[in-house]
């Protein structure tokens, strides 16, 4: 040790020590031949004899052998200390995410399988959040991937720093995040760092390339008797996680028995969805638009319907909230615009078509061009198609609404604001978007006969639409009654099963193939 602190290479030690015992030898060689040899013989050194010779550089000789040892000793050495930093460092890859440093899902697998352990030697019931960032696609979208990464980054670090003590924090991949909790904590514990998260979440995220505002869904779930790995308890986590997604905003939701069960329900129509869209199953119905004063045919809305193999016929009520929240819908959006505008190509060039889109189908940014796309195709005059959105799309990052909307008005769309009305009624609405037609919800149909406030409200929205100039529908037209007042009233154009029930595409070019079926003076009498 001493020498190892005033020699610090090994190669050194081993050469002293080597010295060393390289002098003990010709000392022990000289003894031995004064031992040996006749005691009136003087000793003496000569450098003629090679054994004399042999002695004196020994320690050399034993020196250098020892150094040389050394040396390869010090390079194995290197090599294992390397050796060992490599395999530490794989190991720590191996368990770590590279972009955030944080475990990563095999670390979290073991961690897991040590609370399973530790589940049989005690009472304890370790918790596992699930979490899913919200918005994080646009943010790639509109910022960039580098953007997303360090939004990763500094998501991390804010929750990392929330954490207490029993919580750890993992990546999965992507925008999905694992915060596993030790011990036994009760729901309210849970729920505490929940509400934690939603506020450091809520914070706005400064990046380098913008300003990017996102929110978290949080599926929670516990670790029960009956888990044996990861996949166990994170299955119950994911169904969470899906009944937290359908929340409006940052939303946590623990897993119960019940919600477990709707859950497994939804994803199983979404499979469906995704099977119907590939095998076929969806289709489309016509319901007429007639000019309130003449009946004259101004165009038809094109109606989604799914022919489910077991269920039947459903309609967009069954199945078009489920196919939003999947991301089915962008799909199923397509198909809509492609095959109406399809089917529309055999019509009369003097009947247009109008198709709904939703405020998710304007965050796909290929839908204008898929748009653009298909009116080349069929040689489809734009100004034929009609867009109808709803109100609720404006609460939907309105830049995005406003980009799509300017970009199918510019190559010559007609936009409609379908039930307006209800929901989020904005005047500013009118004046900020390229709006051509309102279509009043068929809910003031009803009543409107009644007098009173509906009817008013019928009014005020008629005279609004006259005011910024685009034309007004009414929607629900059941008897001639209803038809009666709205054309007193100025409504532009009708529509209802006074005029017809939804109809099929063949049934629409038999009939628009007909002549004078441009004037329908009385109710269609058309079987689907």
């Amino acid at each position: 040790m001493m020498l190892r602190a005033f020699v610090p290479g090994i190669a050194q030690r081993y050469a002293i020590v080597g010295l060393a015992l390289g002098t003990l030898l010709p000392i022990f060689g000289l003894l031995s031949e004064t031992v040996l040899a006749d005691r009136s013989k003087q000793i003496q050194f000569r450098l003629d004899d090679s054994f004399h010779v042999l002695l004196f550089v020994t320690p050399l000789f034993v020196s250098i052998a020892f150094y040389w040892f050394g040396l390869v000793k010090a390079d194995l050495l290197d090599r294992l200390k390397v050796r060992e930093k490599v395999e530490r460092r794989l190991l720590h890859l191996s368990l770590h995410d590279r972009l955030t440093g944080l475990p990563n899902r095999m670390a979290l697998e073991k961690e897991i399988l040590d609370y399973v352990s530790a589940r049989t030697k005690g009472r304890l019931r370790p918790a596992v959040m699930l979490l899913d960032l919200d918005k994080f696609k646009h943010v790639n979208d509109t910022l960039g991937h580098d953007a997303g990464d360090e939004l990763l980054c500094i998501f991390s670090q804010r929750i990392v720093s929330s954490l207490g003590p029993l919580a750890r924090l993992f990546r999965l991949g992507g925008d999905e995040f694992v915060i596993s909790i030790a011990g036994s904590p009760d729901e309210a514990d849970v729920e505490r760092l929940c509400r934690l998260i939603h506020a450091e979440v809520n914070v706005p995220f400064e990046l380098k390339s913008g300003r990017a505002i996102i929110g978290v869904s949080i599926g929670i779930a516990f670790m029960e008797d009956g888990d044996g790995a990861m996949a166990d308890v994170m299955k119950r986590a994911d169904l969470a996680l899906y009944a937290a997604k359908e929340i409006s905003g940052s939303s946590h939701v623990f897993h119960s028995a019940p919600m477990a069960e709707g859950m497994l329900e939804r994803m199983r129509v979404e499979q469906e969805i995704a099977c119907g869209l590939i095998r076929g199953e969806f289709f489309l119905e016509y319901q007429p638009i007639v000019s309130a004063s003449s009946r004259e045919l101004r165009s038809f809305e094109a109606l989604v319907r799914w022919n489910h193999p077991v269920r039947g016929i459903l309609t967009p009520e069954d199945f078009l909230s489920v196919a939003e929240r999947s991301g089915h819908i962008m799909a199923l959006g397509k198909f809509v615009v492609g095959r109406a505008i399809e089917d529309a190509s055999h019509w009369p060039a003097s009947i247009g078509v109008a198709v709904n889109v939703t405020g998710d189908e304007f965050r796909d940014p290929n839908f204008t061009e898929h748009v653009r796309t298909a009116l080349e195709i069929h040689a489809f005059d734009p100004s034929r198609l009609t867009v109808e959105i709803t109100e609720s799309i404006f609460t939907v990052d309105i830049a995005v609404v406003r980009k799509g909307l300017a970009e199918l008005h510019d190559i010559g769309v007609l936009v409609a604001i379908d039930d307006f009305g209800v929901g989020f009624s904005s005047i500013n609405h009118l004046k900020e978007f390229p709006v051509d037609r309102l279509k009043i919800d068929r809910s003031f149909t009803h009543d409107v006969l009644n007098g009173g406030r509906e009817t008013d409200l019928v009014d005020i929205i008629l005279k609004l639409g006259r005011i910024f100039n685009v034309r007004t529908t009414i929607e629900g037209i059941e008897n001639e009654d209803q038809l009666e007042l709205v054309r007193a009233l100025g409504a532009g154009e009708v529509q209802g099963y006074l005029i017809s029930r939804p109809i099929s595409a063949k049934t629409v070019n038999a009939m628009v193939a007909r002549p004078g079926n441009d004037d329908l003076s009385g109710p269609l009498r058309i079987s689907a």
